[in-house]
């Protein structure tokens, strides 16, 4: 399918066996550890805190392995598993801030990793890795894509690739209203979805000459989906962002069949 990987290992296993069945050497974090850091660099990650992200300043290694397959999977239809050429990649963080624990990612893939550029590419890569699974949060919950019934692969394509635009939507809106927060709503919505918005939300009939900011919009729209939005409360979810939003397009349609 021309697919490539990049995946984080979380098992020290044995690399660079000529056979399967050669005595184990050389481990995979221990190959790497012993290398000197090749190079530098600065991710920006999410950690489950009062300060929802922190940089991170990585020592960075590279290398190349061999993976050899698992001793009790020595086998397969067509024959013997092969002995699997990939880049190892490993990120550590020396000196982490105090209270945080450091980070240390170990990265294999089957891309080429010749250069330190490569190196960092395949780590900017993956540290996205938690925007990618939010990216499908709101695709399979929200958009809830499986539970289409779709029988045809062709149709489930286009669905979900129709509803991927949605998905992807709601994820950008999420985002930039954490950075534009003070910006016009505009950016956003339409005059006509902020207007059904605020009247929604106020209970009125004549919304402001000048439009709400993106971080009221955003709240708001959360409201409709069941966020309460009390003091305490932490930032509105992707859950009642979804259902929002649903409800605001919802909303927007009615009126426009209604009033033309």
């Amino acid at each position: 399918m021309g697919a490539h990987f990049v995946i984080r290992t979380a098992r020290n296993r044995s690399v660079n066996k000529a056979t399967r069945r050669e005595s184990l050497t050389v481990y995979l974090f221990d190959h790497l550890k012993d290398k000197p850091a090749q190079g530098k660099t600065t991710v920006r990650i999410q950690v489950n805190a009062d300060e929802k992200f922190r940089d991170a300043h990585l020592a960075v290694i590279y290398t190349q392995i061999a993976m050899p397959p698992p001793p009790n999977k020595t086998a397969k239809k067509e024959g013997t598993l092969p002995i699997i050429e990939m880049s190892a990649t490993m990120a550590v963080e020396r000196d982490p801030p105090a209270g945080c624990e450091a980070l240390c990612w170990v990265l294999l893939t089957d891309l080429s990793v010749g250069t330190m550029d490569d190196a960092i590419e395949k780590i900017k890569g993956y540290s996205l890795r938690w925007n990618i699974e939010l990216f499908h949060k709101v695709l399979k919950s929200g958009c809830a894509v499986e539970k289409a019934q779709l029988r045809d692969a062709e149709r489930l394509k286009k669905f979900i690739a129709l509803k991927s635009v949605i998905a992807w939507r709601l994820f950008w809106l999420s985002r930039y209203s954490k950075t534009h927060n003070t910006d016009s709503g505009l950016k956003i919505l339409t005059t006509q979805e902020w207007t059904i918005l605020y009247r929604k939300i106020h209970r009125t009939k004549k919304p402001p000459e000048s439009p709400s900011t993106i971080g009221e919009v955003f709240i708001w729209i959360a409201k409709l989906g069941g966020y309460i939005g009390r003091r305490t409360d932490p930032p509105p979810g992707m859950i009642s962002l979804w259902k929002g939003w649903q409800r605001l397009m919802d909303m927007t349609e009615d009126y426009q069949d209604i009033c033309g």
